[in-house]
């Protein structure tokens, strides 16, 4: 069993979290929030493209965790299942916002704090992660959602596979397609420029 880094105690794995939190242990659910909240914010940052809606749809997915404890099947993996959640509450998001003319923004310097897969560079590198992220933003969004979970977040394809309820060797199928088509549009917008 891992050791809590701060006093040296015994790490409570996630089961014992999830059933002291359904019966209303607070310090728990805390504990819970506190473990998978940056992974669950940058799901939602890469799926939504918008700060504010991702952390809405965050806190959205933690509200529906919370209610949803007791039905939660203790032999599943709790950041799976988690995952699971946030990716629904986006694809919700994405859904109701499609009637409305879609817009891209760029990375702002605040959001790339709050992504794990971006990290500091220089002007071309920059440049490079803008041309990537708006390939991302053209994407399918079944080939977006695997990009998103292997690539920014480094789920399994079996954890992939449980996240969005479908084969693994789908999951293959569209991160290979997903890379295949992100290499013909970066290849498109270097011949441009």
């Amino acid at each position: 069993m891992p050791l809590n880094q701060e006093d040296n105690r015994p790490e409570i794995d996630d089961v014992e979290l999830v059933a002291a939190a359904s019966k209303g242990n607070a310090k728990a659910f805390r504990e819970l929030l506190e473990r998978y909240r940056t992974k669950i914010l940058a799901i939602c940052m890469r799926l939504l493209k918008n700060k504010i809606e991702a952390e809405e749809a965050a806190q959205d997915s933690f509200v529906k965790i919370y209610f949803h404890l007791e039905d939660f099947d203790m032999t599943r993996n709790f950041n799976v299942w988690a995952a699971s959640i946030a990716v629904n509450e986006c694809r919700d998001r994405l859904r109701r916002r499609s009637r409305y003319s879609r817009t891209f923004r760029d990375i702002e310097e605040t959001d790339a704090a709050n992504m794990p897969a971006v990290i500091e560079a220089d002007c071309d590198e920059k440049e490079n992660l803008k041309q990537v992220e708006s390939a991302l933003e053209e994407l399918p969004e079944k080939l977006k959602e695997v990009i998103v979970l292997k690539a920014y977040s480094d789920y399994s394809y079996d954890e992939i596979a449980s996240i969005l309820k479908i084969r693994i060797g789908t999951v293959m199928s569209r991160l290979f397609r997903a890379r295949q088509k992100l290499s013909e549009i970066l290849g498109k917008v270097n011949r441009v420029t």
